[in-house]
């Protein structure tokens, strides 16, 4: 009842299997979509290579 109130902790809200099934058969539903429109690009993006650091490091306090 009170799942999202700040004092309560992360408790899961109970569902009926009805509701977890159908819940289940959207987000099956979901990924195929985002797999079948962006899953050639998601496999072949490489993230960029972090920039190389000089001597001193960018934020030196010392």
């Amino acid at each position: 009842m009170y799942m999202f109130t700040r004092s309560s902790g992360a408790a899961d809200p109970v569902l009926s299997d009805e509701a977890a099934f159908v819940i289940q058969l959207i987000l099956d539903d979901l990924w195929l979509w985002f797999n079948t429109v962006y899953g050639e690009q998601a496999r072949r993006y490489r993230p960029p290579d972090p920039p190389g650091f000089d001597s001193d490091l960018p934020d030196d306090p010392f």
